[in-house]
């Protein structure tokens, strides 16, 4: 284990995100009639080529907060999630309420609950940007679930919508500690039903496992089906997980296949690659894709420099 495998896992989430940034909302048939085939290559969308969403921004806040501290600290990784707020990367209307009554001073757990009348999100905006808790708590199984799940409920306080942040951070925890060398992606997935405790997610986890088991994989219109595609936790994770074991020997073939099932496609690319990131490290990221990520104040460069912190926070902490 190095610094590599947690800079793939953090620039792995920006690859992805950025790949579907510009496809998203779209059917896999209209991508490849736009784009005369799957999107393979950094686009513009609603915003220029090589950007990220809010998946990666939110990721990000996450990331500092760890490196920081050492430790989940909801009210650190919520003021981090207010500093880096920038309304254009596509925020969903009830996350941009919480963090504006965070930045009024409201108390980290308590907007998600009035913003959605105490029943909570389901949507996938934790597992979204959670590969940093995968990340720190990668030798800790343990400490996964209340890890993900108190970073979660900043947002999304639903049990599904909790569920999927543990299940991403559990899944990017397994695929840091795996060797490409003998990986058993039906083991994997084994594991992570094992360690749900949601009908929800064990269901289409084992509709994954169906799936590996196959000859030959399905097309994306065929997962699209069986696993869904929206922004729903308990689709759009088992959609990317599936993505990324369907084609675990390629991070670019994992990503290219979770961003081209459309519908949320940059939040599927994003936890694609993240587990794919983490698996291969930052060396299987394509050179093209690299070389097209956004490099601003908080981009590519920012991000190898913040996962190698939380590599270092995490070395010390042992």
């Amino acid at each position: 284990m190095d610094a590599k495998r947690f800079q793939g896992a953090l620039i792995g989430t920006f690859a992805g995100d950025a790949l579907g940034m510009p496809v998203e909302g779209m059917t896999t048939d209209s991508i490849i009639a736009k784009h005369g085939g799957p999107i393979k290559d950094m686009a513009p969308g609603r915003l220029p080529a090589g950007s990220y969403t809010d998946d990666t921004e939110m990721m990000i806040g996450i990331a500092e907060a760890l490196a920081e501290r050492g430790e989940v600290d909801c009210a650190l990784i919520g003021s981090r999630f207010v500093d880096n707020y920038d309304k254009k990367r596509g925020y969903g209307p009830a996350t941009s309420k919480i963090i504006q009554q965070l930045r009024k001073g409201a108390k980290w757990d308590e907007p998600a609950r009035e913003v959605f009348n105490g029943a909570g999100s389901f949507g996938n905006g934790a597992p979204m940007r959670i590969a940093p808790i995968g990340c720190f708590f990668y030798d800790r199984p343990d400490l996964i679930r209340e890890a993900a799940e108190d970073c979660s409920r900043i947002t999304h306080t639903h049990p599904l919508g909790m569920e999927g942040g543990a299940v991403q951070a559990y899944a990017v925890a397994l695929a840091l500690t795996a060797s490409a060398k003998g990986f058993d992606p039906v083991e994997f997935v084994d594991m992570l039903i094992a360690f749900t405790n949601k009908a929800d997610y064990g269901k289409p986890l084992m509709s994954v496992r169906d799936m590996l088991k196959r000859k030959r994989g399905p097309e994306p219109h065929e997962v699209v089906k069986v696993l869904g595609n929206d922004v729903k936790a308990f689709t759009s994770c088992p959609a990317a997980i599936y993505s990324f074991l369907g084609n675990w020997r390629s991070f670019e073939d994992a990503v290219v296949f979770g961003v081209n099932l459309g519908g949320d496609a940059d939040t599927i690319g994003a936890m694609t690659g993240a587990l794919a990131g983490a698996l291969h490290g930052i060396e299987a990221v394509p050179k093209r894709w690299l070389e097209a990520l956004d490099n601003g104040e908080k981009g590519r460069d920012y991000i190898m420099g913040l996962a190698e912190r939380l590599w270092e926070r995490k070395s010390t902490a042992r």
